[in-house]
């Protein structure tokens, strides 16, 4: 149901809570400006096959070392992007010892005659792996064609305000060509560390590549570094999560200018065109062989600028520059052992990423801390914060499966962190996502197992008075009583209903109907507070109306109501009672009793 609140994209623009303490530093950046190589370039018109040259990597720790290439031919790429690629065959010590030219190797930049041709960017698998393709540099300058698009916080000016032309349309690699060809992006497989297994090979699903397990970021304490440059053939990491968690992936920078501008990768990470990932120095561990391809461990080290464009040639951006981020925590306690643990953690601000990437952390975090995966309970807390929510939004819920609890627990989280991060109304940032989570190994569940009505037959106004029992799992039964009122525009069969949260739950007709439509975020928010959860009892009266002879043809004020206007209106009137337990509820039973016209006598009734 949460779904139907989001109506409409909003663009890549949403900015969210602070990195590095609200530092937005303006270093010569420049938008839509052209890259200035600090080393001379050899146009692609003068490279020939069986020329020579080197190319420049780290395979362990910060060191750049250099391995010997030549020229095989020029491709070209008919109508994709980018227009040509150089094969290369790799040579001596250095490849011998790697396997071939390895994943992570991408942005490697290739010299010859000192002069800068271009950057490693993809191979092949299950292959001899000394054979791959360079990008040429003029290709990969072409990606600062497009503006950069600047985050800030609101009521901060940093920088002057600035006239931005609209990003055009990105155009797209032709990856069922790289498929024919057997082409292979080289850029290291997706590293996440923090998290499960089944965690980091769902991001590299949603990613679209390859994930492994690997080490956090290794800052030595120093999360940041202002002053630090890059070099060519320096190994770089581009992230998507840091802190307690990280995701990201690594590659190697190609060209810098006198600008602290660099292009990196030789392919695109995403292809997201304007982006803003955190650029981070990398420490390599080693490069591990493999038949399929052989590819760069590293750890992300300090964080020193901003990747600004993920493009179909290359991945560029600034050093220096440092963007709003969302801020993420995860609050969690082990009933069954009384552990408790915290974990934080960054998100780039990208609306179209954060969220199901968010939620997909917080599974992970509960696989890696409860240290199994399977049946149980969980009582999941989610507050959401930002400029936007002045006060702040919290939903409660919980949850019991019988199969995998993490996983089932956070299918309500992701699909609500996607509503507000996409909601079409207002932008909320900067903007938190903190989760609490307490779970236990038991099964916390009650089971409705009967309904009583004393009485058969009632009139409008009337209460009746009912009476439900539950049991909880492997329990004693417990009886509870309530009263719900007949309304005066009842007649005929009336259905009286006991149910757990979340069973064939009241729905949003209106909106489903077409009658109306939800119209401002906090409207939004009411509606999604409105939803049952799955720890209420829920007992209700369910009635067709009398008809009025004088009421006009279509819709009726109560079918034009929204969800949480249904409710608060059939909680006034009594024929709708909710009760909140410490048990998932499980269960639906009915009765039927009769309502008599309001002139019977009451006497005649049973």
């Amino acid at each position: 149901m949460i779904e139907r609140y989001v109506r409409s994209k909003v663009s890549v623009g949403i900015v969210s809570i602070l990195i590095l303490l609200t530092i937005l530093i303006e270093t010569g950046f420049a938008s839509s400006v052209s890259f200035a190589s600090s080393v001379p370039i050899l146009p692609l018109s003068e490279i020939k096959p069986g020329m020579k040259g080197e190319a420049l990597t780290v395979i362990q720790g910060e060191d750049v070392v250099s391995f010997p290439i030549e020229i095989i031919s020029v491709v070209p790429q008919l109508e994709s992007r980018p227009r040509h690629l150089i094969m290369v065959r790799a040579g001596g010590d250095i490849i011998k010892k790697t396997g071939g030219i390895a994943a992570g190797m991408s942005g490697s930049p290739v010299y010859i005659n000192k002069k800068l041709i271009g950057a490693i960017g993809y191979g092949f698998n299950f292959s001899e792996h000394d054979i791959g393709y360079v990008t040429p540099i003029e290709d990969m300058m072409s990606i600062w064609e497009w503006p950069d698009e600047r985050q800030k916080l609101p009521q901060l000016s940093v920088f002057p305000p600035e006239e931005h032309e609209l990003e055009l349309e990105q155009e797209k690699e032709d990856e069922k060509e790289n498929e024919i060809t057997g082409l292979i992006k080289k850029a290291a497989p997706l590293q996440v560390g923090g998290v499960s297994q089944r965690t980091a090979d769902r991001l590299g699903t949603f990613l679209g590549g390859k994930a492994v397990l690997a080490g956090g970021l290794n800052g030595e304490g120093q999360l940041v570094d202002y002053s630090s440059q890059l070099v060519p053939g320096e190994a770089v990491g581009v992230l998507l999560a840091w802190g307690d968690v990280t995701v990201g992936t690594i590659g190697t920078v190609t060209s810098i200018d006198e600008k602290g501008r660099f292009l990196a990768f030789g392919h695109p990470f995403l292809q997201k065109g304007v982006v803003a990932f955190p650029a981070t120095k990398v420490q390599v561990h080693n490069v591990i062989p493999s038949l399929e391809s052989p590819f760069k461990v590293g750890s992300f080290s300090r964080i020193i600028g901003t990747v600004t464009q993920d493009r179909a040639e290359a991945v560029g951006g600034q050093v220096g520059y440092f963007t709003p981020s969302v801020d993420a925590s995860f609050r969690f306690r082990d009933i069954d052992r009384n552990q408790r643990d915290l974990k934080r953690f960054h998100i780039v601000s990208d609306p179209f990423v954060n969220s199901d990437m968010t939620s997909t952390l917080f599974t992970g975090l509960i696989d890696r801390l409860w240290g199994r995966i399977g049946e149980g309970t969980a009582r999941i807390s989610l507050q959401i914060e930002g400029f936007g929510l002045p006060k702040g939004w919290t939903r409660s819920n919980m949850f019991f499966s019988d199969k995998d609890i993490g996983d089932e627990a956070l299918s309500e989280i992701r699909e609500i962190m996607k509503a507000i991060s996409l909601n079409p109304y207002k932008e909320v940032y900067p903007l938190g996502f903190h989760l609490a989570v307490e779970i236990t190994q038991k099964p916390n569940v009650i089971y409705i197992e009967g309904l009583e009505v004393e009485g058969e037959t009632f009139l409008p106004g009337e209460k009746v008075p009912v009476e439900i029992t539950l049991r909880p799992y492997r329990g004693e039964q417990t009886k509870k009583k309530f009263e719900l009122m007949v309304p005066q525009n009842a007649a005929g069969s009336v259905e009286v209903a006991v149910r757990g949260g979340g069973i064939m739950p009241l729905e949003e007709e209106a909106i489903v109907q077409g009658w109306k439509s939800i119209d401002n975020f906090d409207q939004m928010l009411k509606e999604i507070n409105a939803l049952e959860t799955n720890n209420e009892v829920i007992l209700e009266l369910n009635y067709d109306k009398v008809p009025d002879d004088g009421a006009k043809p279509g819709p009726t004020k109560e079918d034009r109501e929204l969800l949480s206007q249904t409710k608060e209106r059939r909680l006034d009137e009594g024929t709708l009672r909710i009760f909140k337990t410490d048990y998932v509820v499980e269960g639906l039973l009915r009765e039927i009793i009769q309502v008599e016209p309001q002139e019977n006598d009451a006497k005649e009734r049973k």
